[in-house]
């Protein structure tokens, strides 16, 4: 695969830097009698450190898990600092507690770098925490993204299955993560 710098920068789990935009918000679902058995909705930023200091992503996503045991659901991530955004869909879902593993893969990614679209079909994965609702709540975390680049034997459906404590939470700002089950 061709490494082009934005690709470069997700394979080391880029968050991004830019300024406040609102994050994207994406339908959340809802529980229909016997449908769903489990959701995880979240929207909002979370910071990391990168080679430039601190940098920006903002992100969107919401997944539920079906009675008859199919994941759906979309995702959405906008990496400022590298300059792209991502969309993909929801394949898997588990939860254990107030934490929540989402797997999926890459539908659409805008960037001006054309051999970005080299990731489209590529598997991804995170975890969320959902430390409650409210004022008086801790503030809800996240990961960056996992990829299935070539190598990693990590899929979708095991980080969902395996449930690992892999990759860093980080504090989700100007937005909620809410797991529920049924």
């Amino acid at each position: 695969m061709h490494a082009s710098r934005g690709i470069a920068a997700i394979a080391i789990l880029l968050g991004a830097s830019g300024c406040g935009d609102e994050p994207p918000t994406l339908v959340s679902p809802s529980f229909a009698a016997g449908g769903i058995e489990a959701s995880v909705t979240g929207s909002g930023h979370h910071l990391r450190v990168g080679a430039n200091g601190e940098e920006l992503t903002t992100l969107a996503f919401n997944a539920k898990r079906h009675a008859d045991g199919r994941s759906s659901g979309q995702w959405e991530y906008h990496f400022r600092a590298a300059g792209f955004s991502m969309h993909g869909e929801v394949t898997c879902l588990s939860i254990a507690g107030h934490e929540a593993w989402v797997g999926g893969f890459i539908t659409k990614v805008l960037s001006p770098d054309p051999a970005d679209q080299e990731l489209v079909g590529i598997e991804m994965w995170w975890r969320s925490r959902d430390n409650g609702q409210g004022a008086g709540a801790p503030p809800d975390s996240t990961t960056g993204l996992g990829f299935a680049f070539p190598g990693v034997t990590i899929t979708a459906e095991s980080w969902c299955r395996d449930q690992p404590i892999a990759l860093v939470l980080r504090e989700v700002f100007a937005g909620n993560i809410r797991i529920s089950e049924d």
